[in-house]
């Protein structure tokens, strides 16, 4: 039976896709803008920047999946419950807004471009957890005894 409240296996497996994608991507802004090695032609990328952005993009994959479920199984009962509809749209939002510019950033981004879609990106991604928090704060509040 699907039921609003998500079940515990589905809550750790959200929980650690989310701290693994957030770890990573900052990790991945750290070494990107501040952490260089010194190479044979002068300072350059650190090796490890290429292998977070690898575990970033496949937790990030893990979080899409995890969306789509979400999608089937607890947004239709969150709707028709009316309840906290505000903090649900602005969450489902700032995913997509996550999918869009991740997809933007290894697809379509033009050099101009990829610095601003990667602060929007960045921006969201941080904001991420402190809007789920809330979500299920006032989710949890809100629900009938």
């Amino acid at each position: 039976m699907i039921r609003l409240k998500v079940p515990r296996i589905y809550r750790i497996i959200l929980y650690v896709a989310l701290a693994t994608s957030w770890v990573s991507g900052i990790a991945f802004f750290v070494f990107r803008n501040w952490v260089r090695i010194e190479g044979a032609f002068g300072p350059q990328h650190h090796p490890w920047q290429f292998s977070i952005l690898s575990i970033h993009g496949g937790a990030g994959f893990a979080m899409m999946l995890l969306f789509g479920a979400f999608c089937a199984a607890h947004f239709p009962l969150g709707w028709r419950s009316k309840r906290i509809r505000g903090w649900g749209i602005a969450l489902v939002s700032i995913i997509a807004l996550q999918v869009i510019t991740a997809y933007c950033l290894y697809y379509l981004a033009h050099e101009m471009s990829r610095e601003v879609i990667g602060y929007v990106h960045l921006i969201t991604g941080v904001l991420l957890p402190l809007l789920l928090f809330f979500h299920i704060l006032y989710g949890r509040r809100s629900s009938p005894q």
